[in-house]
């Protein structure tokens, strides 16, 4: 996550930040937040488009809330990645970025 970030970080065509999801205890009761299923990284291209960015781990899956949720994100015309490098990430906006292009 933190080289996926990082990969993220300065650049000038996108804004990109860190979504988090889950549970914790708040004294004592016990709160939930985020919107499960979203992706670890949430953000906007500079063309308007947003850009949600799945990080998984080698040999790790998309749940069903996760595929529906990118799902749902390409429906109305956002960018949904699911990355297990930051090689790999930079490979998909560059091809995101070709394709955007008149």
């Amino acid at each position: 996550m933190s080289e996926v970030m990082e990969a993220l970080s300065g650049r000038e065509d996108l804004r990109a930040w860190r979504n988090n999801v889950g549970a914790a205890r708040d004294g004592g009761r016990f709160v939930r937040f985020g919107l499960p299923g979203s992706a670890d990284i949430t953000g906007i291209l500079n063309d308007g488009r947003r850009l949600e960015i799945e990080v998984k781990a080698p040999g790790g899956r998309l749940s069903e809330k996760q595929k529906n949720f990118g799902a749902m994100i390409e429906k109305f015309g956002g960018v949904f990645f699911v990355v297990r490098s930051a090689a790999e990430l930079l490979e998909l906006l560059e091809q995101t970025k070709k394709r955007a292009q008149p």
